[in-house]
């Protein structure tokens, strides 16, 4: 019975190595407000007007640290579908790559990811 608890979450666990759950800045973790930072946690990425849905994690063979995924996002009154790749490189930096972009942000490790 224990076996087939285990079996059913491992096969519950997503496939794709996504990054850590927490906050991340461009440019200043200490600032108490940014509009560098990124929060990372669960299934969403927020930032300072936009928060998006990822959907459909995919690994990148080859790549580890990457999932790429679909991001149906919400910002500024507007709604959009596009597809984003998070990774993470050492250090703890989160990468976020789109169609014709990229950011770093750093970790924040004294802030919690705090969603609505």
């Amino acid at each position: 019975m224990r076996a087939a608890a285990i079996s059913m979450i491992m096969l519950a666990a997503p496939l794709a190595a996504a990054p850590a759950d927490g906050v991340y800045d461009g440019f200043d973790c200490a600032a108490p407000v940014s509009d560098q930072r990124v929060t990372l946690q669960g299934n969403r990425i927020v930032y300072y007007e936009t928060s998006c849905r990822l959907t459909d994690p995919q690994t990148v063979e080859g790549w580890q640290s990457a999932t790429l995924y679909w991001a149906d996002c919400r910002g500024e009154g507007q709604d959009w579908r596009e597809r984003t790749l998070l990774m993470t490189r050492m250090g703890g930096d989160l990468i976020v790559i789109g169609d014709g972009w990229a950011e770093r942000y750093a970790p924040c490790p004294n802030l919690q990811p705090r969603l609505d």
